[in-house]
């Protein structure tokens, strides 16, 4: 080996250990997609990175063993939706998360009245039963505004895993859900007001 091709050599291998030592490491996550991604839009759960640079990707959710919406709380499993044999509907939700995903998959199936009956806070049901077809002007109002409203729910699901939704409880102890400002102009819709009714907690409004 000549002095000229020595020297390439070793300019090579000095260029190649200040690349591998110019990388920054980076973490891998995967993560389960929930059962009820079913119910959501398939970019909901794209692979991506987070404002943190750790990169989540993405694995099948588990076949779910019933009708309804496996979630755990502590040691105690329970389904936040659950489909009986005889046709019932039965809505649960016991965290912001849950409210949202319960309202989210009644928009996608047109199910105005099970919202009502179940999810809807009973100050919002008594506000437009106060009003001459209380019930209609509300299921209009959703029939009109279901899919932006949709699309609104349905990237603050997704958004929780990439820091994206923002929870803020007011003083009266409602619970505020919002984006991040720089997300909030592709929406018509822009937050979500969820209260406690004893045990659980309900939809307010969607504005």
């Amino acid at each position: 080996m000549n002095r000229l091709q020595h020297m390439s050599l070793m300019i090579l291998l000095i260029s190649a250990i200040g690349a591998l030592m110019s990388c920054k490491p980076y973490v891998i996550e995967y993560r389960k997609k929930p059962r009820y991604s079913d119910q959501m839009k398939s970019s909901s759960f794209k692979d991506g990175v987070t404002s943190d640079g750790v990169e989540v990707r993405w694995l099948e959710a588990e076949r779910a063993t019933g009708n309804g919406f496996d979630q755990k709380i502590g040691g105690d499993t329970f389904r936040i939706r659950e489909e009986r044999e005889d046709g019932e509907i039965i809505l649960r939700a016991k965290t912001p998360h849950h409210v949202l995903v319960n309202t989210l998959a009644c928009l996608r199936n047109a199910e105005y009245k099970l919202l009502w009956d179940q999810m809807v806070a009973v100050q919002t049901r008594r506000y437009y039963g106060e009003l001459e077809d209380g019930y209609e002007q509300y299921e209009a109002f959703l029939q009109k505004n279901r899919t932006k409203m949709a699309a609104l729910l349905n990237r603050m699901v997704a958004g929780r895993t990439f820091g994206d939704l923002i929870r803020t409880t007011l003083d009266d102890g409602t619970i505020q859900c919002t984006l991040r400002r720089s997300l909030q102009r592709q929406f018509k819709f822009h937050e979500v007001l969820i209260v406690p009714e004893g045990r659980e907690l309900k939809l307010l409004t969607i504005r």
